[in-house]
């Protein structure tokens, strides 16, 4: 087995400084000298190419930009290698699985992200055995199960559908609204298998690179008004809006100029994308009647989608050049296994 690590910077691989702790660009070294890596790996070594980016990034400043560059690091690429290992922070790794799971347009490859809470060296770090299991998960998975996916202490999760749920547990990521695609013990168990459902891409367009003001996050809360909302999508190059509501999509049903903002938002071509803010919410607008009437504002459900898939779809449709009638089209659908309709 090919397995080419792409190392984007972020804690696994940091290095404790005056000023804090700072991405190192000798990880590559120390990878290579794992043991765990030897004879006795599934009885065949896996051949490794490690990828250093230069700059390292610390994953807080992740950009829909450097998304389009590590998909297109591992299509040009994709010909060469059975797999590959994204090195990640934790801070942003949950957009960049998602991302890549929509920018990312080959399929049948295992793309496995991953990182660490504490970076190697330190004592009780978990770098050395999320990156053991991240290579072995790339060098392992069943072919009708190939994916990006996340495997981050026992778990293998869809890139689409995890979420970050702590910064102080080593197991740091979650996938509430989907299962696991497998398990990590003693043996690597993929039962995930059955449940592959993998939408299709509308379109192998070429990308353009979006401007990092195209989408925006908005979050409701009780007295949010129509002011803000207006505030919001009245910035100049906006398309987008996620809008996490509360439960099953609810707004404030009995704030009419609320509504009526969201109308003109849509009306102007701007898209509203409905999520869940609980962890384990679906939206489904036909259940109350708070829900309704966002749909009757033209706002978008989003069932089961993080805001972190919502945000990076958002930008990917964007980036295929669709306009607003499009991309509502096109959120509606599953495209990489994001959602559930």
């Amino acid at each position: 087995m090919k397995i080419l690590i792409i190392y984007t910077g972020g804690t696994i691989g940091m290095k404790q400084t005056p000023s804090g702790l700072t991405p190192a660009g000798d990880l590559a070294t120390d990878m290579r000298a794992l043991a765990e890596l030897g004879p006795a790996f599934q009885r065949h070594a896996p051949e490794l190419d490690v990828l250093v980016y230069d700059p390292l990034i610390d994953s807080a400043d992740m950009t829909p930009a450097l998304w389009i560059k590590l998909a297109a690091d591992i299509e040009s690429r994709y010909d060469s290698y059975d797999g590959f290992v994204v090195l990640h922070g934790t801070d942003t790794l949950a957009y960049t699985s998602s991302a890549l799971s929509f920018f990312v347009r080959r399929w049948g490859k295992p793309v496995v992200v991953t990182g660490a809470q504490l970076p190697f060296g330190f004592p009780r770090s978990d770098a050395r055995s999320n990156l053991i299991s991240a290579i072995e998960v790339a060098c392992t998975m069943p072919a009708q199960q190939a994916q990006v996916c996340v495997v981050f202490g026992p778990r293998i999760l869809r890139g689409c559908r995890v979420t970050k749920v702590s910064a102080r547990a080593y197991d740091a990521f979650d996938s509430p609204r989907f299962p696991p695609l497998g398990q990590i013990g003693i043996e690597i168990r993929y039962p995930g298998a059955r449940r592959q459902v993998i939408g299709k891409q509308p379109t192998n367009k070429a990308i353009d690179v979006p401007a990092n003001d195209a989408v925006a996050v908005l979050q409701l809360f009780p007295g949010i008004s129509d002011k803000l909302f207006s505030a919001v999508a009245s910035m100049p190059g906006l398309r987008a809006i996620v809008l996490t509501a509360y439960g099953a999509g609810t707004g404030p049903s009995r704030d009419p100029a609320f509504l009526d903002a969201v109308r003109k938002a849509v009306a102007s071509g701007i898209v509203v994308l409905v999520v869940s803010q609980p962890l384990d919410g679906v939206v489904d607008f036909t259940r109350y009647a708070a829900g309704s009437g966002l749909a009757s504002a033209g706002a978008i459900c989003g069932h089961d989608l993080t805001t972190e898939a919502a945000v990076t779809k958002l930008y990917y449709l964007i980036a295929c050049g669709y306009d607003a009638e499009e991309i509502a089209r096109y959120a509606r659908h599953p495209l990489a296994g994001e959602m559930t309709v």
